[in-house]
């Protein structure tokens, strides 16, 4: 959703292919609705929000002179809460219970994983763990940024694991989270039903426009370019959390339409 799979051959290594899919997928279009002198699209296909709280921090921490100068100016779209990410026979792999994988002791672990291991109640409390975790981080070093869902709402995902009413969930800093706690506020949700194209599974050139539209209207009205201040959150408010008792089922086949 990220990365703009399917806007092109994923498996050929044209580099003018790869360039096509940076420039049209929802980063490299935002970046130039925000006027950015560059843009780092760090998303990879089928990626866990295991790797993105590891690769986001990893990154940053190599970039500490721009993120010091409030130079920098971070998009988080959080991946299914299912999804896991496991260090294999030297490498990071990633892992979604329903899908086959191709090294064999990846599918090992993913079969052990889904028959032992696999539960809302922990995959909830592990998303807001990341969300929370990630969120302090980027306070803390003072960096802007913005979070979004990518596949299905983190309320659902947190709220299927009993976790609604957690003190946990009141530290999430809305103001900074695009449509949480939105039942359908999520990108595959919201361009399903606004009538952009799919290539597949993904959303279409179209749709990763729209979808930056929104987000750059979204930073714009906030202001959220500005620097954050430290161990800043805002409590939940509007009628989202007054009214919603019940969390969507996640889609165990796949997640996009």
């Amino acid at each position: 959703m990220t990365y703009g799979a399917e806007l092109v051959d994923d498996r050929d290594p044209d580099p003018e292919l790869r360039c096509y899919r940076e420039k049209n997928a929802w980063p490299g279009r935002i970046g130039e609705f925000l006027d950015a002198d560059r843009v780092v699209n760090d998303a990879v296909i089928s990626g866990s929000n295991d790797r993105v709280v590891r690769t986001t921090i990893d990154w940053l921490a190599g970039h500490r002179e721009a993120a010091e100068e409030g130079q920098l100016l971070v998009i988080v779209g959080w991946s299914g809460a299912m999804r896991r990410e496991f260090y294999v026979d030297g490498a990071f792999r990633q892992v979604i219970p329903y899908q086959p994988q191709q090294h064999p002791g990846v599918q090992q672990l993913t079969d052990v994983y889904r028959k032992f291991a696999w539960h809302d109640r922990e995959c909830g409390a592990r998303l807001l763990t990341q969300i929370l975790s990630l969120q302090a981080f980027l306070q803390q070093c003072r960096i802007p940024y913005l979070f979004f869902d990518a596949i299905e709402g983190s309320f659902d995902s947190i709220g299927r694991g009993g976790l609604a009413d957690s003190a946990g969930m009141e530290m999430v800093d809305r103001t900074r989270f695009y449509r949480f706690g939105d039942a359908d506020g999520s990108m595959a949700d919201v361009l399903r039903a606004s009538g952009t194209g799919w290539k597949g599974r993904h959303p279409a050139e179209d749709g990763h426009e729209a979808w930056a539209h929104k987000l750059a209207a979204y930073v714009a009205a906030g202001q959220l370019l500005r620097r954050p201040a430290a161990a800043s959150a805002a409590p939940p408010t509007g009628p989202a959390f007054g009214r919603r008792r019940a969390f969507r089922p996640a889609n165990r086949g796949f997640l996009y339409p």
